[in-house]
């Protein structure tokens, strides 16, 4: 059996390692021209459900050598006052698992070597697709064609195949951005093993040690779309927003020279009711974007490649077998997404009754159904 990727971010090369994994001969197309690079400026969460999905695909080694263990999970209100802490380090080894801060540049890279440049065609833009009931066919922008037996659109939030499937329409903007990065110089403001989450009015902030003892740091403020994320000031913006904040995040932002911040608007969408069509699926961003108030959404896409190479493996016909990878991911991405999307609505508050009455959402919720649900959502099986 031969699959085409297209996208070949951390869902699309994910998804090129479990296929192969699984007996199918698999191409990656991906339209930028150095596809070890694609991903920078920034670090995630790789929860316990991931890093079992990475066990799985046999990645267990490097995924281990790129990231830093996260112990604990710690919730603060902008006052300093403790909403909750996640003990994720327990919930990892009681798993066999666990549970890792990394940076996205190193695990793009990782998942590239494992995968193999000759896997990967660069440059690679796909302009369209076509199927009949022995294949598909993608037509490039070089004036190239390819042609296999199944097509993964795993091109992110505005990709090709999906609006060639679904029609195009825009994604809905969460009404904020994330600047962020990493950084070699604040390894000593965070002790190791915590990941430190901050809220305060219309903003909160994000920061944990990935590998080689480097930090990474996220600043989210809810601003207009039109708001650009690489504004000369954006450095002292960002210091007078987070001024007087518990630490580590001030001395963090002090630390960064303003060429490493980067601000990235944050969009979602909708769940809908089908992901693909005859040989054609979708995964990841390309089927349901998420916003990163949950930090799951690299790891659904690396859980959706593990479950789509599951579904066609030794699958006597490959559209019954995406039509069954679509019915398990679209009710295990669902809830996320819109978990996602309620938490960053009220995230947005900003006015002091309602920042307050967040944060006692949050000391309610947050160690009660939300550890409740993380322990689920980190020993499902796949």
């Amino acid at each position: 059996m031969r699959a085409m990727v297209v996208g070949g971010g951390i869902g699309g090369l994910s998804t090129a390692i479990a296929l192969r994994n699984a007996g199918v001969d698999v191409t990656v197309f991906e339209r930028a021209g150095d596809p070890a690079t694609t991903q920078v400026g920034g670090g995630l969460h790789l929860w316990a459900n991931a890093a079992r999905a990475l066990h799985a695909l046999g990645l267990t080694a490097q995924a281990e050598a790129i990231g830093t263990r996260i112990v604990r999970t710690e919730f603060l209100s902008r006052s300093g006052r403790p909403l909750a802490v996640w003990p994720v380090g327990e919930i990892a080894d009681a798993l066999g698992t666990v549970d890792l801060g990394v940076s996205r540049a190193d695990l793009q890279r990782m998942l590239y070597e494992s995968v193999g440049p000759p896997t990967v065609r660069a440059g690679a833009k796909l302009t369209s697709f076509s199927q009949d009931s022995q294949g598909v066919s993608a037509s490039f922008a070089d004036g190239s064609d390819a042609r296999a037996d199944f097509l993964v659109g795993a091109d992110g939030l505005r990709s090709t195949v999906r609006a060639q499937l679904l029609g195009a329409n825009e994604p809905t903007y969460a009404g904020y951005l994330q600047w962020q990065t990493v950084i070699a110089e604040g390894a000593s403001l965070l002790e190791k093993g915590r990941e430190l989450i901050t809220f305060g009015p219309g903003q909160r902030s994000v920061v944990h040690h990935v590998a080689g003892g480097r930090l990474f740091w996220a600043a989210i403020i809810y601003v207009p779309e039109s708001v650009g994320g690489a504004e000369p000031g954006r450095k002292q913006m960002l210091l007078e927003r987070f001024r007087g904040w518990p630490e580590p995040i001030e001395q963090a932002i002090e630390r960064t020279a303003e060429e490493q911040i980067r601000g990235l608007a944050i969009y979602d969408r909708r769940p809908v009711r089908r992901w693909g069509e005859g040989r054609v699926t979708l995964l990841g961003d390309a089927a349901h974007p998420m916003t990163t108030n949950t930090s799951q959404g690299a790891n659904q896409a690396i859980e959706d490649a593990l479950v789509l190479a599951k579904c066609v493996q030794g699958a006597p016909d490959v559209a019954v077998a995406l039509r069954r990878y679509e019915e398990k991911r679209m009710a295990r991405t669902r809830p996320l997404v819109e978990r996602s999307r309620q938490a960053a609505e009220m995230n947005a508050w900003r006015d002091p009754l309602r920042s307050w009455l967040r944060d006692t959402i949050l000391a309610i919720a947050l160690p009660g159904p939300g550890l409740r649900d993380l322990r689920q959502t980190a020993a499902i099986e796949l």
